[in-house]
């Protein structure tokens, strides 16, 4: 009888083991998708996640291919190994200084996405993350967007992909226009970001992804991608949410605005303004290094309404109620790019008595223009400091805070489910000299505050309350994604935006909700906008 009682336990065991094992994901395995098998590995710097890195989603976008739509992946047989970042796209300036801690390279060949999910078994909610760079820069593969610890922490699949920037993805020429079957032109990294999200639909349920739960979210250039995906016919069906982080619904130019860029670029690289074949011969190098001068400050590159990708900027897309419904959560920092005014001494120097009259002299406001913004920035709001103010103006709300209000409250007008937020918290090092700076709440969704380039501004000092801020912001993206609604059990509640009754959840210490006082700063600046010299 205890014989048999022993072998009975013994083969208990034996079954709980086997079926632990198969409650593992087996991250190793080779993962069908419609173009070929990929073989990811356990995350090498996370034992509880897959990752998959660097799978093409689409061809390489090179010679002939160059300037044209995203075209299809020839398949392959056999299990292509999915472990190194892709690398990143042709870029310059400031961003490219991301690749000096990359592993991935840089390339024309450069449209490759990134998948994490938990190692565990399931069928989870999936986050597509659109990185940001000003349309001029930046990658999937950067520190602190890997998407291991979000993927653990809340059951999802978390992916990240790249897509063409600055000339070789925003270009618009007529040639192309004559070329392509939906007379589209200009908008190919656009067209590349749905391309990704296709992949998405077509493959993720391989990954232990749920296709019909599909959140969007990106920030600065990403965030302006997410109000493109949202507007874009093209991207209808391929999403249910969608988070606009420090970016904006107007970023996007019409065609003849776009053309002449064009010209200027064929110009600068000797080819006569009409040859697309002389550009296409040319050595993405060259087109990077002489096609355009400049960088973030100088935002030639956007999407263009070419008929395709779009018929208008998307708030007018949004406005009109031609776009993607979907729950839609939106915001920014406090202070975006307003404290990089103080590289400006001139504007540092500027004394509390002048405050009215360098609007006028200094920014050329007219003296009523003047005036009214004196009385929306009371400088007593900004320690009697002008130079704080301007920021707030200039880098802060007129620049991304405002287009970002703007398309949440043309959203909100026409639906439900629309969420919006501040993130105001000044507990990293330097905040006396960067503020609540633009991006700044990215780490605290990734739980990356230790991943560079954000590990400059955390230590041993100040990263638990970081952390535990953290938890509270990534748990809000984490309940959007699955249910649409950021509120869940433990965390501070947070109000459905409301057009007549406006709140905004503020991110800190504190984190709570509050009136949104942003609506009279905002109707001044859809209407007097301008260009302001930041000083970088």
């Amino acid at each position: 009888m205890i014989k048999k009682i022993m072998l009975t336990g013994a083969m208990g065991l034996i079954l709980f083991a086997s079926f632990a094992a198969r409650a593992e994901f087996p991250c190793s395995d080779p993962v069908p998708t419609r173009s070929g098998p990929v073989q990811g590995a356990q995350d090498s710097n996370n034992p509880a996640a897959c990752a998959w890195k660097g799978i093409p989603f689409a061809a390489p976008p090179v010679g002939e291919l160059r300037w044209q739509p995203p075209q299809p992946v020839l398949p392959w047989s056999g299990a292509r190994r999915a472990d190194k970042f892709g690398d990143r796209c042709m870029q310059k300036g400031i961003m490219a200084l991301e690749g000096v801690m990359s592993e991935a390279g840089m390339s024309e060949d450069c449209l490759y996405l990134n998948v994490w999910r938990p190692k565990k078994e399931g069928t989870f909610p999936v986050m597509v993350w659109i990185h940001g760079g000003g349309y001029y820069g930046g990658a999937a593969s950067t520190a602190f967007y890997w998407g291991d610890r979000l993927a653990v922490a809340g059951d999802l699949v978390v992916v990240s992909t790249n897509y063409r920037l600055n000339v070789f993805g925003f270009f618009a020429h007529p040639a192309l226009r004559e070329e392509d079957p939906h007379r589209s032109s200009g908008s190919q990294g656009t067209l590349d970001q749905v391309a990704a999200l296709q992949w998405v639909q077509d493959n993720i349920h391989n990954f232990g992804g749920d296709p019909n739960n599909v959140t969007i979210f990106g920030e600065s250039a990403g965030g302006w991608s997410i109000c493109t995906m949202v507007a874009t016919p093209l991207a209808q069906g391929l999403f249910k949410g969608a988070i606009l982080e420090s970016g904006g619904c107007k970023q996007s130019q019409d065609l003849e605005k776009g053309y002449a860029t064009a010209r200027k670029i064929s110009e600068n690289l000797d080819c006569p303004a009409g040859d697309l074949e002389c550009l296409r011969r040319l050595p993405a190098e060259k087109v990077l290094k002489k096609g355009f001068a400049g960088g973030m400050g100088n935002l030639e590159f956007m999407p263009h309404h070419d008929g395709y990708a779009l018929f208008d900027t998307p708030l007018a897309m949004i406005r009109s109620g031609n776009y993607n419904h979907a729950a839609f959560m939106a915001g920014s920092t406090r202070d975006e790019f307003g404290k990089a005014l103080k590289l400006r001494r001139d504007v540092k120097k500027i004394k509390p008595e002048d405050y009215e009259r360098q609007l006028v002299e200094r920014f050329e406001f007219s003296p009523e223009e003047a005036k009214t913004l004196v009385q929306l920035y009371p400088l007593d709001q900004f320690g009697n400091r002008p130079v704080e103010a301007y920021g707030r103006m200039f880098g802060a709300d007129m620049a991304l805070a405002c287009p970002t209000y703007a398309g949440l409250l043309a959203a909100a007008e026409r639906q439900s489910g629309t969420y919006y937020y501040r993130f105001d918290y000044l507990g990293m090092k330097y905040s006396q000299y960067t503020g609540a700076a633009h991006a700044f709440e990215i780490p605290f969704i990734f739980d990356s505050l230790d991943r560079p380039p954000t590990s400059l501004f955390y230590n041993r000092h100040n990263l638990g309350e970081a952390k535990a801020l953290s938890r509270i912001i990534q748990g809000y993206w984490i309940n959007f994604a699955k249910t649409g609604n950021p509120n869940g059990t433990g965390l501070p509640e947070w109000p459905e935006f409301d057009p007549e009754r406006q709140r905004v959840q503020i991110l800190n210490t504190d984190t709570h909700a509050e009136p949104a006082d942003i609506s009279p700063r905002c109707s001044f600046w859809e209407e007097h906008s301008k260009e302001i010299d930041l000083g970088f």
